[in-house]
């Protein structure tokens, strides 16, 4: 299985061999390293914008943005990540843009990214188990720019033992 996160596509693709494969689900707006760089210029910061939030998580309350997680109630393995840019976009439009500020949004969006890529990626072994109907440990490799963020790679680790896969990052 491959994860491909990056500025370009945000995708999950069931890999049978290196001449097949079936793409359980990709974004259908913006990749999630767009939405990365979107927001991390919306607050001011530098790009690429997943490396400037990441540090700025860092210092921030995950749990001070209420966040919406777009497609993440359905059991499928397609991304949505334009609803969460414009949520950020219209509270940072509302707020004075303090360090405070800055760090907490950082953290809650990170922290929302997470939970996303997550679900998703739950949902795409479960179809990899279903399809291919191995009792073999799964390998899922992930790839592009934003698998290099440090978060995203803890949050897809403790799927590890609850999926019985492991995790490779390619970035």
């Amino acid at each position: 299985l491959c994860l491909l996160v990056s500025g370009g596509n945000t995708a999950l693709v069931l890999i049978k061999n290196s001449k097949s494969f079936i793409t359980l689900g990709s974004t259908i707006d913006d990749s999630a390293g767009e939405c990365f760089d979107k927001v991390a210029k919306g607050l001011g910061l530098g790009y690429p914008g997943g490396p400037e939030i990441e540090h700025l998580a860092l210092g921030g309350n995950i749990e001070k943005f209420k966040l919406p997680m777009p497609l993440t109630k359905k059991n499928n393995c397609e991304f949505s990540f334009s609803g969460l840019k414009s949520a950020v976009a219209n509270i940072v439009a509302k707020n004075r843009c303090t360090e405070k500020f800055k760090k907490d949004m950082a953290a809650s969006f990170q922290a929302t990214i997470n939970k996303i890529i997550f679900t998703k990626t739950q949902n795409a072994v479960r179809e990899y188990k279903r399809v291919i109907k191995s009792k073999n440990s799964l390998k899922v490799v992930v790839a592009g720019g934003v698998a290099a963020n440090k978060s995203i790679r803890r949050s897809l680790k403790a799927l590890e033992s609850k999926q019985d896969c492991q995790f490779l990052f390619r970035c």
